[in-house]
């Protein structure tokens, strides 16, 4: 798979805890993130989104939508028995927005993984930046 044609792309920036959603130039979404603690960080770089998933429970840790990305934890070497996808999800812990605790994903309000899940193409180009 590879980057799809699309005006979309995500700017990830982790110091900021901050996801944003480019139209071209226009910013048309700006959301707060938790990303990855010290020992699980999210990695930095360009990926892309390579699948949608819908978890069991909407209302548990994942949220409705989880996103896999094309890359993966540069510390586990697996996460609950699979490869260690990096991914953007949502949340059951929206109080935890903003900070660093997670294995390495980001995670983002339901409402927001919501409207990604609806908006954004698969192959849309994902910079994790500092």
């Amino acid at each position: 798979m590879k980057a799809s044609q699309t005006g979309y792309r995500l700017v990830v920036a982790r110091k900021d805890h901050r996801l944003r959603v480019y139209d071209k130039q226009a910013v048309v979404l700006d959301e707060p993130i938790a990303v990855g603690t010290g020992d699980t960080p999210t990695p930095g770089g360009k990926f892309y989104l390579t699948e949608l998933l819908q978890p069991r429970n909407p209302a548990g840790a994942y949220g409705p939508y989880a996103f896999g990305l094309s890359g993966f934890s540069t510390t586990l070497e697996s996460f609950e028995g699979r490869a260690p996808v990096i991914g953007i999800h949502g949340t059951n812990q929206p109080n935890l927005l903003g900070q660093d605790v997670s294995h390495g994903c980001i995670r983002v309000s339901n409402d927001a993984i919501t409207r990604l899940a609806r908006l954004l193409p698969l192959g849309t180009p994902v910079e994790i930046v500092v």
